[in-house]
């Protein structure tokens, strides 16, 4: 017999996130907290996600900064192969066209 055969399995999540996240009148009754209490702690708690929220995007800032150092450092790899592929293919041109034009008898 399968575990929930023939039934239908319902799952409901709730994520809250952010400042939705406390349920700030039921802390002030636990903790017994004043209306400036409780005002204080959310305060302090908008505080710390704005911190959270900064840490994120400044390591989001470093790692693309990195992408694009290493991708500017590919760029200048690349243009200096082409650079030194088309100097050597106008050197080999011009022994290659200079052997022949002397097989020629032209010069």
């Amino acid at each position: 017999m399968a575990l929930f055969a023939g039934g239908r399995l319902r799952v409901h999540l709730d994520i809250q996130v952010g400042e939705h996240a406390n349920n700030y009148p039921e802390i002030a009754a636990k903790d017994k907290l004043t209306e400036l209490q409780l005002r204080a702690r959310q305060l302090l708690d908008q505080v710390e996600q704005i911190q959270k929220e900064q840490d994120y995007q400044r390591y989001r800032e470093e790692r693309f900064r990195l992408t694009s150092e290493s991708t500017n450092q590919r760029v200048l790899w690349w243009s200096i192969a082409q650079t030194v592929i088309l100097i050597l293919t106008g050197i080999w041109q011009m022994r290659h066209l200079k052997s022949f034009f002397e097989a020629k008898k032209l010069v």
